[in-house]
Order: structure tokens, then sequence, then C-alpha cells
């Protein structure tokens, strides 16, 4: 079975015009262009996308041509900055809005560090990790008796 291995940048990846999630919907532009977005949503699918989309004004559609046309995320970044009527401090209260939104979903990161905090304390005694190569050539020895 062939697995899909497109994976977007992080939602929190400000690369693209110092804005979150941008970069991310940047490689989501490119894959859905390319037809190689896989489970990925892009645009007016996905609940992400189309908060950063009203924020900088643009459409779905629109925001693929220019990601397509333009490859180097420095020059995207210029040309969202300069055609999207959004200040520093927009996009300081965009960025600080996004990322406690997605600090309230439950994202598998967040799952994982979640239950290494508590399983933590079930975990086994370093000592029996120390111990069971000996344990093992014990085995070993009075196996082959």
């Amino acid at each position: 079975m062939h697995r899909d291995t497109f994976k977007p940048r992080d939602l929190l990846n400000k690369e693209v015009a110092g804005i979150c999630g941008v970069a991310r919907m940047t490689d989501k532009a490119r894959a859905a262009n390319d037809r190689k977005l896989g489970r990925y949503k892009y645009g007016v699918d996905s609940k992400q996308d189309t908060f950063i989309l009203d924020f900088l004004g643009i459409s779905a559609d629109e925001f693929k041509d220019i990601a397509v046309s333009i490859t180097n995320d420095t020059r995207l970044g210029g040309w969202i900055l300069d055609n999207c009527s959004i200040s520093d401090a927009d996009i300081r209260s965009f960025n600080n809005s996004l990322r406690t939104k997605w600090e309230r979903i439950d994202s598998p990161q967040n799952n994982f560090k979640q239950r290494r905090r508590i399983y933590r304390d079930d975990e086994p005694p370093l000592w029996l990790f120390l111990i069971s190569p000996v344990l093992w050539v014990f085995a070993m020895i009075f196996r082959r008796r």
C-alpha cells in the first residue's frame, strides 16, 4: 500500500510574512495544485485556512495561484505584505489568537506530552533496565544446560 508522504509545515510556523499558518497553507496550496494533498484539506474545506484567508482578505483560489507562481517563500511573504492591507500590530494580534486557538485543540503532540506526564510515574524503575542485560545473560547460560 502506498503511503502519502506529504506533510505541510506546522501551523505555528511564521516563515512566510511572519504570519502563523501561512507557510502551512502555502505547502497545502502547492500540494493541492499538484494533486498531492492526500488527507489534508485546503481552502474552504479547512477551518484553519478559512481563518487565515479571512485575515489576509483573499480567496483560496487566489492564494493558490500566487503560491504556485511565487515559489520563493520570502518573495511570497513580500507579496502578501504588499498586497494585503495588514499592519504589524494586526499580525501580532492574529498570531496570538491563532496560537491560543491551537493550544486549545487536542493535537497529537499535546496528547503525547500529556500521556508522558501521566505515565511517567508508571514506568518501571531504572534499575530494572540496568540489570535486564545481566538477567538475559543468566537466562542464556542456564537455558543451554
